[in-house]
């Protein structure tokens, strides 16, 4: 007779399993976890501190220098409108000189240009003159501008009623522009002829307080350049 196997018709466990009961060197506590997150973080931040302070005077440094130079750009951006001047026109350039109320200088630049056919238009007159703030709306953003006016000579260009929405800002808050033209040997304040051998551009623009930032005694500072350009005969 054959024994019959007690095990017969049960699964036998390829693999035995072993509970594995871990214990308390094996774990870490909430409290370990925000110790090293907080120890980490500070050593992050004491490893940072020499370059956040670099890049903050570097910012810094920028931002000191940054009204200069967008008033250099913005000079050397006009004088090359004056030398792309049209040439054989009769007026190639027109300086008007003004004066704000109070004094400063507020002069308009008119000059003999092909710059609006680069929009399908006809050739022209470009202008730069400064906008003001005006009291009976603040959305304009003073400022200097300069507009494109197809088909209209410098001589005949109507300046007076040119509005911000028709221009183009070239440098915002910009309050003064003074413009002397090279005729040998002496600078004048009023032009207008042919191409001049040299011209003189001063521009400064106020440092508007920030919304909110409190009020001192001493006056706004203004940025205030003096470039003189030269062009060929």
């Amino acid at each position: 007779m054959k024994v019959k196997n007690e095990c017969e018709g049960r699964a036998r466990p390829l693999v035995r399993l072993r509970r594995r009961h871990w214990g308390r060197k094996g774990a870490f506590t909430l409290i370990e976890i925000l110790l090293a997150v907080a120890l980490t973080g500070l050593i992050t931040s004491l490893a940072l501190a020499p370059v956040v302070y670099a890049v903050r005077q570097v910012v810094e440094t920028e931002a000191a220098y940054s009204d200069e130079a967008a008033l250099r750009r913005t000079a050397i951006f006009m004088a090359q409108d004056v030398a792309a001047g049209l040439r054989l026109a009769s007026v190639v350039l027109r300086v008007v000189d003004h004066k704000q109320l109070g004094g400063g200088d507020d002069d308009t630049l008119v000059i003999a240009s092909a710059a609006p056919a680069k929009q399908n238009m006809a050739a022209g007159s470009v202008v730069y003159k400064i906008v003001r703030r005006s009291f009976m709306s603040d959305r304009s953003i003073p400022g200097l501008y300069r507009w494109l006016l197809p088909g209209i000579l410098p001589e005949d260009a109507e300046y007076d009623d040119l509005e911000e929405k028709d221009g183009y800002l070239v440098a915002p808050y910009v309050t003064e522009l003074q413009l002397s033209v090279l005729e040998p040997p002496e600078w004048v304040d009023e032009y207008s002829g042919e191409l001049p051998r040299g011209m003189k551009f001063v521009l400064a623009r106020t440092k508007e307080r920030a919304p909110g930032e409190l009020s001192s005694p001493e006056p706004d500072a203004a940025e205030r350049v003096e470039y003189v350009f030269g062009f060929p005969q």
